[in-house]
C-alpha cells in the first residue's frame, strides 16, 4: 500500500517514486512504453496536478525516461504481469521545481469517505471492510493518485448517527458528527446510483471541524458518467485538485525565511526527528537550527512558498501541535498583575510529540 492511515492518525504517502505498470509481455518494447506510463503516474503522485505533464521539460523526459530509473522489475499478481518500476526522486523534485511546477510532498490530508452506492435495489454505504468492487475501485484510486482515504467502520456508533439517507441527502451536520471519532481532516459525502445509465453521482467535501454548523461545502459535484470506473476516477480526482491548490507548493522565485520555534526539548532525538521533519517538507527549501535555547529549538527556515503554506502543510502532522507564545509584560495593570501578551518576532511555536 502506498498510503499508511489508521483511525488515530493523519496519512503519510510513501513510495512515491515507485509505480506498478500492467504489461502484455516481456519485451523491449513494452518495457519501455511501461516505463514511461510509469514516470507519467510518478509525476502526477508527486506534482498532483494534470497539466504537470503538459510542460515541454516534463514531456521531453517522458519520451525518454532511463536516466531517472532506479530500478524495475517484473511481478505477477493475479495471473497479470506488472512491470514495478522506481524513479530518482530527488530528481523528479528537481524537475518539478526547475519546471517551476507545484510540488505535492508525502504528508497529505486524510479523507474520510462516506460513500453510498445504490445498486439492484440496494442502498449502503461503502465501510473499511467492505468487499464491494467499488471499494476496490477507490483503493486504486486512491493510490494511483496520493489521496489518502479512510473509509467508516459502520459499527453500532456509526450506524446509530448515520444512514444512506444522510448521506444521499448531503446531511453535513449530521455526518460532521459522526466523522468526529475518526482523525480525519476533511470527509466526503458521495452517492452512486449505478442503478440508471448513464449512472449518476454526487459529492461534497467538507472539513472535520469542532462540531459548528457545517453551511458551505469546500468542492460539490454533481455528474452523469459513463460506468463505475469513471465515476470513481472524477471523485477522486475532484477532491485530489481541491487538495492540490491547497497543498502543492511551487516555487515562488522570491527569498522568504520563516523562523519556527519547537518548545519543551529535552532529548537530542527530537531535535534530529523535527529538523528531518522540516527538511521534507514541499514548502522548505532549507533548514538551519538557529538557537537552542533552554529547552527551545529555534529553526530557520528558507521557503519555496509562503508563510501560510508551512502552516498548512505543518496542521496536516499529528506530532506538531501549535502553541499558544506569550511572554510577561514587564508593565502591569492597576491590580499589580502582570499581563501577558503574545512574543513578537520569533515566528510560531510548536511542541514536537514524536
Amino acid at each position: 500500500m502506498l498510503i499508511q492511515t489508521n483511525i488515530a492518525d493523519a496519512a503519510e504517502v510513501s513510495k512515491l517514486d515507485e509505480s506498478l505498470v500492467p504489461v502484455n509481455s516481456r519485451s523491449v518494447a513494452e518495457r519501455n512504453k511501461a516505463i514511461s506510463a510509469g514516470l507519467k503516474s510518478v509525476i502526477l503522485k508527486n506534482s498532483g496536478s494534470q497539466s504537470a505533464l503538459a510542460h515541454p521539460s516534463i514531456q521531453a523526459v517522458v519520451k525518454q525516461p532511463t536516466t531517472l530509473i532506479s530500478q524495475y522489475g517484473y511481478q505477477e499478481l493475479d495471473g497479470e504481469l506488472f512491470l514495478q518500476v522506481s524513479f530518482d526522486h530527488k530528481r523528479i523534485i528537481r524537475l518539478l521545481r526547475e519546471a517551476q511546477l507545484p510540488v505535492w510532498g508525502k504528508q497529505r490530508p486524510l479523507t474520510l469517505a462516506w460513500i453510498v452506492e445504490d445498486s439492484a435495489g440496494e442502498r449502503r454505504i461503502i465501510n473499511d471492510e467492505s468487499l464491494l468492487d467499488s471499494r476496490a475501485l477507490f483503493d486504486v484510486e486512491s493510490e494511483a493518485k496520493g489521496v489518502p482515504l479512510l473509509f467508516p467502520l459502520m459499527d453500532l456508533d456509526d450506524n446509530m448517527k448515520v444512514s444512506a439517507n444522510d448521506v444521499r441527502g448531503m446531511f453535513a451536520d449530521q455526518v460532521a458528527a459522526a466523522s468526529q471519532r475518526y482523525r480525519a481532516d476533511y470527509f466526503v459525502m458521495a452517492s452512486i446510483d449505478t442503478r440508471v445509465s448513464p449512472l449518476k453521482y454526487s459529492l461534497a467535501l467538507y472539513p472535520v471541524g469542532s462540531g459548528e454548523p457545517m453551511h458551505t461545502s469546500l468542492v460539490s459535484k454533481q455528474e452523469l458518467s459513463a460506468d463505475i470506473n469513471t465515476a470513481v476516477n472524477d471523485i477522486i480526482t475532484t477532491i485530489s485538485e481541491y487538495y492540490v491548490g491547497r497543498y502543492a507548493i511551487a516555487d515562488t522565485g522570491e527569498d522568504i525565511d520563516s523562523y519556527v520555534t519547537f518548545v519543551d526539548i529535552t532529548e537530542m532525538k527530537q531535535l534530529v526527528d523535527i529538523e528531518k521533519y522540516l527538511s521534507q517538507l514541499s514548502a522548505v527549501k532549507a533548514v538551519q537550527l538557529r538557537q537552542l535555547k533552554g529547552t527551545n529549538a529555534q529553526y530557520k527556515l528558507e521557503l519555496f512558498g509562503t508563510e501560510e503554506d508551512l502552516h498548512r502543510l505543518m496542521d496536516l502532522e499529528p506530532r506538531v501541535h501549535a502553541q499558544e507564545p506569550q511572554i510577561t509584560d514587564p508593565f502591569v495593570n492597576g491590580n499589580g498583575v502582570a499581563t501577558m501578551m503574545p512574543s513578537q518576532g520569533s515566528g510560531r511555536e510548536y511542541r514536537w510529540q514524536g
